[in-house]
């Protein structure tokens, strides 16, 4: 399928057909590649039995039995509550990994992970790792529904408001940090309200403070006048505003376009943002809903969206290590090497760089970054280091290498199902017979893996 020029006037006809089902045989082929972009997108890597499972469902069921929340065993469990117990930031971070890499819902660990970049809350201030781990909680249990409601428990959570200095937002003393980034980044984009919008709506917040740990509504400290907020004036408290910014049409677009460009492509035309927008508000803005219909549209399959968007170091580590069908014990000492390998790529766990989040695209790609990535593919195949895969990082990484090696010819396919020149794929596999570890390390180092 050509992709449509999102340039042209005709744009708008042109947009709605780009999030109109995906026809398999007439808009392209429903094959291995195209099952395996839905599972890397969506999830992280690119697993057999995912991809297989993929295929045998068809577009649209596939992309639900991604999102269906699935019950978590019991050393998934055992791994959160361990991180709750000691309320340690690296076994937090371990946790968390874990959780991605052998926990039976990836696709919703990944959208956490996007809301863990749109909140973006960092325990370099909050410095309270259980309340860190609540927020992610928040977003893993709530992240999938509609999302006013989702915002307005965000609003009261007490790492939100700890990070954005709820507790100093006082009547006669009201404190914008809130405000102003509810409405530039959490609901609507630069743009859609005024400076005057924020100072009212500080007023409405006022009060929501935090307590023993838990939201605390200190009505002495609350501003009970009038405000006139986005247009609409009342004795407003923060839910109120919460619903007013919810309720925008700038808000289903600003959202919508955000899950656009985390999982199709980068900058939508202006003409597929608003349809985008319509969509998200057609379905309540019920993101999982709107995640399933992304997943199986016909702009999410097209050529544009194939290894589009640069793979965040979320994707590199724990995505790869899917794709191998890698095992790592249950206790911190495995999954710390690689929140390690991540935070040293650009991406840690609970630390956001600021309140913008991380950045995307091609900024995840620099000569540090880029070197990282290498000699993570290097310690995970053990080459060059004596310790032999990633235990010298502190990771036990269990791969089986001696079933790869038998199967050396098929690795490429594993990582580029979409298939690779021919002059690349020889060269990948130019090193002695039964080496199915220098196979590995290529397909990592080459360009086209950086890219999902």
């Amino acid at each position: 399928m050509a992709f449509p020029d999102e340039g042209h006037s005709d744009e708008r006809g042109r947009a709605e057909e780009c999030l109109l089902p995906f026809r398999p045989g007439t808009d392209g082929p429903w094959d291995r590649a195209a099952a395996a972009h839905l599972v890397r997108r969506a999830a992280f890597g690119m697993g057999e039995a995912e991809v297989r499972a993929a295929l045998s469902l068809g577009p649209r069921a596939a992309a639900e039995a991604l999102l269906e929340a699935k019950a978590e065993p019991e050393d998934v469990r055992f791994t959160g509550e361990t991180a709750v117990c000691l309320a340690s930031l690296g076994v937090a971070q371990a946790a968390w990994i874990y959780r991605m890499l052998l926990g039976p819902n990836p696709a919703r660990e990944k959208l956490c992970l996007f809301w863990h970049g749109h909140f973006a809350t960092s325990n370099r201030k909050v410095d309270n790792v259980r309340l860190m781990l609540r927020q992610i909680d928040l977003f893993r249990e709530k992240g999938c529904g509609p999302f006013p409601d989702f915002l307005l428990e965000v609003a009261r959570d007490p790492a939100m408001l700890v990070w954005l200095d709820g507790n100093s937002n006082r009547r006669g003393q009201p404190n914008e940090n809130f405000a102003r980034e509810l409405m530039e980044l959490f609901s609507l984009g630069l743009g859609n309200y005024t400076e005057n919008d924020i100072k009212e709506a500080a007023r409405a917040f006022t009060g929501w403070h935090v307590r023993a740990e838990e939201f605390w509504f200190n009505e002495r400290a609350h501003d009970r006048e009038p405000k006139r907020v986005l247009g609409e004036a009342g004795p407003w408290g923060g839910e109120e505003v919460v619903r007013i910014c919810a309720s925008r049409d700038a808000c289903a677009e600003f959202i919508a376009s955000k899950l656009f460009e985390f999982y199709v492509h980068l900058a939508p035309g202006v003409g597929l943002r608003r349809e985008l927008g319509r969509a998200y508000a057609a379905c309540g803005k019920r993101t999982g809903e709107f995640l399933t219909s992304l997943f199986s549209s016909r702009v999410f399959y097209s050529r544009r969206a194939r290894r589009a968007l640069v793979s965040s170091p979320a994707d590199f580590t724990v995505g790869t290590l899917r794709t191998l069908g890698t095992h790592l014990s249950a206790g911190v000492g495995g999954p710390q090497g690689v929140a390690g390998a991540m935070a040293a790529m650009g991406q840690e766990l609970y630390l956001p760089p600021s309140v913008k989040g991380w950045e995307m695209g091609r900024a995840w790609l620099s000569s540090t970054t880029l070197l990282e990535r290498y000699r993570f593919a290097q310690r995970l195949t053990g080459l060059g280091f004596k310790a032999g895969g990633l235990e010298a990082t502190g990771l036990k990484a269990e791969v089986e290498w001696d079933h790869l090696a038998k199967e050396r010819e098929a690795i490429p396919s594993r990582f580029f199902p979409e298939g690779l020149s021919d002059p690349v794929a020889r060269a990948l596999l130019a090193g002695p017979a039964g080496d199915g570890r220098s196979v590995v390390a290529g397909c990592l180092e080459l360009p086209e893996y950086q890219f999902i």
